[in-house]
């Protein structure tokens, strides 16, 4: 159960990472305008490159070495004061080099200042040391209460396009506060280890082999809107945030356990427990698969509407790039299983980066050749195509592992679901008004039409999820 709870709490820090561009896109939307939206996805496109550099792949390898240190207080302390120690030095690097970056810009120089509180904010980021332990529930908890009120705070002093500053400072701020508000619960998880005994620089090769990858996945997800800028303008930058925003909520919805799963999975590699692995692998990419095509089917189904509806009529492109782009969702998820869970808990940091390396070969091709001719819609194609070659490449890779029929295993179910769901949205939306009590409403009897479906067929999911029911019932 400690692995079910640690999946919900995962999936509430998750969601809620995402969940405040969310609640307030609409607001935003119309109070900055596409012009306004357009200039903070650029400038926190080109902020994430720095951002990556002085992170430096700690979250992820401090999750993992954490983790298979967790039951040795001692231990744990050395390898946190060590990554911590080494965090420090390398933002202070990026943020040097992030300085000279705003400096030689001849436009949006204030709004690049203010975006650098959040590299800054990297440097106080000790969520890997907590997930690591498999205590979601201190991160969830302090986050959730910055992120409301945040999200006050913007609808409160947020007025007009002349706010952008404000705007961009209250996230930025949002997001130092909160990776400092974790630090007190550090006390009683670790100990005083003397400095000079820390070897801090023995974890730079296995950290900077994690950031490869990590270079490539930030590429390829911040280049076509840095290629948008150039050939489309702000606008599409704008049409493609807002897109994207979407996609990502719904791939967070899916694969939210993913990190939750990651120390319990490096857990069993360090007990000798290998055997277990591939049964709870399977396990979450049934659920990721049931999910993600529920998600994707829905997100199709209101597309037209839900864009005019939510972000207002200047963001209308919106509706066909969500139809077009939902179903990055179900490769998304299937990746974050098998490389997230599977490669990086086993090690094969290998396969792992030469996944994405390919993903990067793939989205610089396609984005390249489609943005100057389709625009917005180029750079939606080439992110489904970047997202189904990654998955592709891991496929083949664990092929003699993961065998294509156990991936994808009863997924013929869940696309009947998805299509009845689909149906049922596209008939109600042609009809009936769009508001929120509509879409509310809209959703209950989509989940219940998809998961009777799934009970007639006798999906593989339900055997998955039964002996939970069976247990909350009992209680």
């Amino acid at each position: 159960m400690k692995l079910i709870k640690n999946m919900m709490y995962n999936t509430v820090y998750q969601v809620l990472i995402l969940i405040l561009p969310l609640i307030t896109a609409p607001y935003v939307s119309r109070t900055l305008g596409t012009t306004g939206v357009g200039i903070y996805s650029s400038t926190a496109a080109w902020l994430g490159y720095f951002v990556l550099a002085g992170g430096l792949g700690i979250t992820l390898y401090g999750n993992r070495e954490i983790a298979y240190h967790q039951k040795d207080k001692e231990s744990r302390s050395r390898v946190f004061y060590e990554l911590l120690s080494l965090k420090f030095i390398t933002v202070a690097l990026a943020l040097i080099a992030y300085l000279v970056f705003v400096f030689l810009q001849n436009k949006w120089q204030p709004y690049f200042l203010l975006q650098g509180i959040t590299l800054i904010a990297v440097a106080f980021d000790v969520s890997w040391f907590f997930m690591g332990l498999e205590n979601f529930k201190v991160i969830v908890v302090r986050n959730t209460i910055i992120r409301l009120l945040l999200t006050v705070a913007i609808f409160v002093f947020v007025k007009t396009p002349n706010d952008l500053w404000l705007y961009i400072l209250l996230l930025a701020l949002s997001t130092l506060i909160g990776n400092m508000t974790v630090w007190p619960f550090l006390r009683r998880e670790i100990i005083k280890i003397p400095f000079r005994s820390l070897n801090i620089f023995q974890h730079l090769r296995p950290v900077t082999m994690l950031l490869l990858p990590q270079v490539s996945i930030t590429i390829y997800t911040s280049l076509n809107k840095n290629l948008l800028q150039i050939f489309s303008g702000l606008d599409s930058v704008a049409y493609f945030t807002q897109t994207y925003m979407i996609i990502i909520l719904g791939a967070t919805l899916v694969s939210s356990f993913n990190s939750a799963f990651l120390p319990h999975l490096s857990g069993l590699f360090s007990s000798g427990e290998s055997d277990k692995v591939k049964p709870l692998i399977l396990k979450s990419i049934d659920l990721g698969n049931c999910i993600s095509i529920l998600c994707v089917s829905g997100i199709i189904g209101v597309s037209q509407t839900f864009a005019v509806f939510y972000f207002g009529k200047n963001f209308a492109p919106v509706g066909s790039l969500l139809g077009v782009g939902a179903s990055t969702i179900f490769f998304l998820a299937l990746t974050n299983a098998l490389s997230t869970q599977y490669l990086l808990a086993a090690k094969k940091m290998h396969e792992y980066m030469m996944s994405t390396i390919v993903g990067l070969i793939v989205n610089i091709v396609f984005n390249l050749t489609l943005i100057p001719i389709l625009g917005t819609m180029g750079a939606i194609i080439a992110t489904i195509l970047t997202e189904v070659g990654v998955a592709s490449y891991i496929l083949w890779k664990l092929r003699d592992l993961f065998g294509l029929r156990e991936v994808f295993h009863g997924v013929w179910k869940y696309l009947i679901g998805g299509v009845l769901v689909f149906i049922f949205l596209d008939l109600i939306n042609k009809t009936v008004p769009a508001s929120i009590s509509s879409y509310l409403i809209q959703t209950i009897i989509a989940v219940l039409i998809y998961s009777v479906t799934l009970y007639v067929l006798r999906a593989p999911v339900n055997a998955l999820i039964s002996p939970y029911i069976k247990k909350i019932v009992k209680r």
